[in-house]
């Protein structure tokens, strides 16, 4: 096998697999300086969840690297080529459980009512805050997504 396209794939597979947090207290840079809404609430109910990890990313490593690993296990090119798809596919499953399992977070979901009396679900990953019902919380919104952090 081409160990250079080993040590591509596999760094590539890495850097993946180290996706963005999903934090309350971390604010994407493009975020900065920009308008937020925010909505007061109060919690209802805090249940705990996991997110799931990145499958897409764990796949197309793991389809490379197992190609690569396929297409030199013979000499011969038409069973290189049938290795090299086999390879390909198991390679493939195999990178999206492991980048699934590699990337999950833990999460947390809030039910919250709005001061204006509507019911939201946000989910979040876990972060340094505490939550609990009764507890006052501002919702801040920019682009279809929203964090929740509490309004001390």
């Amino acid at each position: 096998m081409n160990h250079n396209v080993l040590i591509v794939s596999l760094s590539l597979f890495v850097f993946s697999c180290s996706n963005m947090s999903l934090a309350p207290e971390v604010v994407r840079k493009s975020d900065a300086q920009k308008q937020q809404y925010v909505t007061i609430g109060t919690i209802i109910d805090v249940t705990n969840v996991v997110i799931e990890g990145d499958r897409e990313a764990g796949s197309a490593a793991g389809a490379v690297i197992g190609a690569a690993t396929g297409k030199n296990v013979t000499e011969s090119e038409p069973e290189s080529d049938i290795a090299a798809i086999i390879g390909g596919l198991v390679g493939s499953a195999v990178g999206a459980e492991i980048g699934s399992k590699l990337t999950k977070k833990d999460g947390v979901e809030l039910l919250i009512e709005t001061n204006g009396g509507r019911m939201v679900s946000i989910i979040q990953e876990v972060g340094k805050y505490n939550y609990a019902p009764d507890q006052k919380v501002r919702i801040i919104k920019r682009n279809g997504k929203s964090r929740v952090i509490p309004f001390d």
